[in-house]
């Protein structure tokens, strides 16, 4: 098997909370009194940066990307609870680790937000380390990831960055390793094909891509 280090990312990755997103997005144009977006356009539009996914549905000269964070989040949360884990996450994650590869999460999300997670779904003995933000304004997570890797002597050649969106892609080429998109998250399938990396519907079909890797 080619991998040694599987690098997760969490939001609609491991933990199915697209629709909540998109239900957090839907009251915050309500407060606007803006046209509601559907799923499919909130798959459409998300993007990172996120202020290029605010400037689709809002007039961002009346609007700060701090205010529009905290409220996002407070939000976001209060929807949460209706998110579970992505299908077969639990089992994925346990057969990986069955096997000696080591898992991580890297995440734009703040730590504080995922542990809870972790605890209440018992998976946080899955993994290594959370590699999460420090603030909720949903930055790039390049750098501090990379910093990781350096700091621990990981290969980048040994990892696999498997994420939702495009730019999961983009840290993965940043630090050097392979990428695997899972179309089932935040963002549109034809987006994600659209890096050329390898694409996939669901977490049962990542694992048989994974453990039949050769180096």
């Amino acid at each position: 098997m080619k991998y040694k280090h599987i690098f997760w990312d969490w939001n609609g990755t491991l933990l199915d909370d697209a629709l909540a997103a998109c239900n957090a997005v839907n009251v915050m144009l309500d407060n606007r009194k803006l046209p509601r977006i559907t799923f499919v356009q909130y798959r459409d539009y998300i993007d990172v940066p996120i202020v290029r996914f605010y400037e689709k549905v809002m007039d961002m000269s009346k609007e700060s990307m701090e205010s529009l964070s905290v409220e996002f989040n407070s939000l976001f949360r209060s929807f949460l609870s209706e998110s579970p884990l992505s299908l077969g996450a639990k089992e994925v994650l346990s057969a990986f680790s069955s096997l000696g590869i080591k898992q991580y999460i890297f995440s734009s999300s703040e730590n504080k937000h995922i542990e809870p997670f972790l605890q209440k779904c018992e998976i946080k003995k899955y993994f290594i380390s959370v590699i999460g933000a420090s603030d909720c304004y949903v930055g790039s997570k390049a750098e501090r990831t990379r910093a990781f890797l350096v700091q621990n002597g990981i290969d980048p050649n040994e990892a696999v960055f498997v994420g939702d969106m495009v730019h999961d892609c983009d840290v993965a080429s940043f630090i050097g390793s392979d990428c695997i998109l899972v179309s089932a998250g935040h963002q549109s399938e034809k987006a994600l094909l659209q890096t050329g990396r390898e694409v996939v519907s669901s977490l049962p079909e990542l694992y048989n891509k994974i453990i039949n890797s050769v180096g």
